[in-house]
């Protein structure tokens, strides 16, 4: 009788056949099996990636092999075998006397050990404890081992704000690299010193005798220290490269670098503070700056040092930016000056102490425009409790010198200007110029069927605007639409207000060509049909930094409707093509180092708000037909800058973008996409140098962050 058709729970009480029995045997053993293939098949998985990483292994091992190879062979290798021999010895010391110590404190001998391992302040000579942190005997160099080893693995330091500062190896040709320099360029670094804790002065001079670049002096200033600590390092300093001069007054931090200044002999001044650190390739990396461009004043990125000891806070800054300085002290670390520079403008100045470094670039760049920036960190700027790098407010003298050294700097160049609190950040203000004069601004505004967007613009204008001498030209670009035309029929008898008419083919460079062309006044301003002005005096700041010399193109903050998001606060020049920065962020944010806040310069800045004096705006040949619709407001920005002037973005202008109303937004289809292609890469033809390259965006940062993140 069959069971097959009886519930499972009558076979479960033990009325199943011996073949049903044997049936779920054979599931059961089936099941099995296929567990142990597939155990089989995740071990030979394991087994795979395990050869994988063997082979890798042992690929690593050889090239090593090569390298350790090529390193003990080498000359350095064999010249500093003392050495070697002289930090295995200190080592073998210094567990020595810990085991000593141990055993007098047992036995109750501690205080002749103790006398022992101090510093002999009596007599100026270090004792052994200052020589085994050094790792050294008396009378060698103070270098760290790792130094001297010549083989140490790269440090990675990893900060709180996931940056990580990889330390650089020398290049295995460093000493040919250096060779091949066409003349011999000794740097003198100066330093000075009061009251260093003498761990962080330390540092200072280990990352001094760890660089790469022999040919240097270092300049160390005693401003006149009462720490005995500090003295005792000083005192120990064996290096016949290593200068120590001790003041009988304390002189300040200008006094004191001055100090240094008269007796450093070096071509070119480099500044480290005392309680700072220079990255190993730094004065490898000016020297090659130096050998190829020949500037009077160069800089590079830094980070900064955690009281924990980690890398943090790295700041990738633009080439040199003019404006960018007169907002911020953005230069800062590294700094080098060339010497015969420094000396012609009297050193630093010591009203200015606490932002004479400051002081210093401002009055280098009224002397000379070779300068230049290394997009490197080749500084570490260590932060301590009541320093500026931990805080600006913890020394508000400063923010009273960089005030005044600025109001300073332009009564220097002639220049009508002020200085303004930015209200989102105490302790920084941003510079407003004056307008020179009495000039007509010019607003050029291109429309086309489009009468109730414009009417909101050209109303905007006449009913905010504080600076009265402007005036209006329309560009009417062929307007078929009846209560359009009758809205530009009604304007026309209006003060101010002028209306072009040209119907032809929509070309946006030739429309603002045409309406310049038009215009009577001094100051150029293109301004898009669908802005309104939130600002009230933004013709005021936009012309005061249109009328300086050095100044191409002045942008505007642009904000979406509602004014809480922004549209364009400046455009980057990125690798997949021109981006506006901070898009859709708080209009009030800071950004990047305040750069959505502060008046920086920028390669370029939208077109639906650009100012440009009439002179430099003839001057370039103005806008470029063969651009009709995308890409000819960056286009003019790059021909300016490659004419030698420095676009700037207005922060504090406001105005609403109804962003594309009146043409559409161009990647919305197909057919735009491939003109927005076509254009972009007309763009590139016209300026090869700026393909994926924007001089005031930098190279460690992402190549297509619109938010300055940094590149992983």
């Amino acid at each position: 009788m069959a069971l097959t058709g009886m519930p499972t729970s009558l076979k479960a009480g033990g009325l199943a056949s011996p073949l049903d029995k044997r049936d779920e045997r054979i599931a059961e053993l089936i099941r099995q099996l296929e567990d142990r293939d597939l155990n089989i098949g995740r071990l030979n998985q394991l087994v795979d990636e395990r050869a994988y990483q063997l082979q890798a292994i042992e690929a690593d091992k050889t090239a090593l092999g090569l390298e350790l190879a090529r390193i003990y062979q080498s000359r350095s290798w064999r010249l500093t075998t003392p050495l070697r021999w002289c930090s295995r010895r200190a080592r073998q010391v210094k567990v020595a006397l810990r085991t000593l110590t141990r055993t007098a404190r047992n036995h109750g001998l501690l205080a002749p050990v103790v006398d022992l391992l101090r510093i002999r302040r009596d007599h100026g000579v270090p004792g052994i404890k200052f020589w085994l942190l050094h790792g050294v005997a008396p009378g060698m160099l103070s270098v760290p081992v790792s130094v001297l080893q010549n083989d140490a693995p790269p440090v990675c330091g990893l900060g709180p704000d996931g940056y990580a500062y990889r330390m650089p190896r020398p290049p295995v040709d460093l000493m040919a690299s250096i060779s091949a320099l066409s003349r011999s360029i000794t740097f003198s670094i100066v330093v000075p010193v009061y009251n260093t804790p003498p761990t962080i002065l330390e540092a200072a001079l280990r990352s001094v005798l760890g660089q790469w670049y022999p040919h240097w002096q270092m300049v160390l200033v005693d401003d006149a220290g009462t720490d005995p600590a500090t003295s005792a390092v000083l005192d120990g300093v064996r290096d016949p490269r290593v200068t120590v001069l001790r003041l009988t007054e304390n002189r300040g931090i200008a006094g004191a670098t001055n100090a240094g200044l008269a007796v450093a002999t070096g071509d070119f001044i480099v500044f480290l503070d005392h309680d700072d650190e220079l990255t190993p390739d730094c004065l490898y990396e000016l020297a090659q700056c130096i050998d190829r461009d020949d500037p009077d004043f160069v800089y590079s990125d830094e980070d900064k040092i955690t009281e924990d000891g980690c890398f943090a806070q790295p700041f990738f800054k633009p080439d040199w930016s003019p404006d960018t300085m007169m907002s911020t002290m953005y230069t800062c670390h590294v700094s080098c000056v060339r010497r015969s520079l420094l000396q012609e403008l009297g050193g630093l100045r010591s009203e200015y102490d606490g932002c004479q470094d400051w002081d210093m670039v401002l009055r280098i760049a009224e002397k000379t425009t070779r300068i230049r920036h290394v997009p490197k960190v080749l500084y570490h700027w260590r932060i301590i409790p009541q320093s500026i790098a931990a805080d600006l407010n913890a020394k508000p003298y400063a923010i009273a010198m960089s005030e005044r050294l600025r109001l300073d700097a332009l009564n220097r160049r002639g220049l009508d200007g002020t200085l303004e609190p930015l209200p989102q950040v105490p302790g920084y203000y941003r510079v407003r110029y004056n307008v020179r004069g009495a000039p007509t601004v010019s607003i050029i505004i291109p429309t086309r069927d489009n009468w109730r967007v414009l009417s909101a613009c050209i109303d905007s204008i006449r009913a905010k605007s504080s600076y009265d001498k402007y005036e209006i030209v329309v560009l009417d670009n062929g307007t078929q639409d009846p209560p359009s035309l009758a809205y530009l029929n009604r304007i026309r008898g209006w003060s101010q207000v002028k209306v072009v008419r040209h119907d032809a083919p929509f070309n946006y460079s030739e429309l603002n060509n045409l309406g310049a062309e038009a215009a009577t006044g001094d100051v150029l301003l293109f301004l898009n049909d669908d802005t309104e002005v939130v600002t009230a005096d933004w013709v005021e700041r936009m012309t005061g930094y249109a009328q300086l010399d050095h100044v191409g193109a002045v942008g505007a903050k642009l904000l979406y409707p509602g004014g809480r998001e922004t549209q364009h606060a400046g455009v980057l020049n990125l690798e997949n093509g021109p981006g506006h920065a901070f898009w859709r962020q708080d209009p009030d944010a800071p950004g990047y180092f305040l750069r959505n806040l502060l008046e920086y310069n920028w390669l370029a800045v939208t077109g639906a708000c650009l100012m440009v004096e009439r002179r430099k705006f003839q001057a370039i040949g103005g806008f470029d037909v063969s651009l009709p619709i995308a890409y000819n407001d960056i286009d003019i920005c790059m021909r300016l800058h490659e004419a030698g002037y420095f676009n700037v973005m207005c922060q504090a202008v406001r105005l609403i973008h109804h962003e594309s109303v009146s043409r559409g937004v161009d990647h919305m289809n197909e057919e735009k996409r491939e003109r927005l292609v076509r254009d972009r890469r007309r763009l590139y033809d016209l300026h090869p140098n700026f393909y994926q390259h924007d001089p005031f965006h930098n190279p460690n940062l992402h190549p297509n962050g619109i938010y300055f993140e940094a590149a992983r």
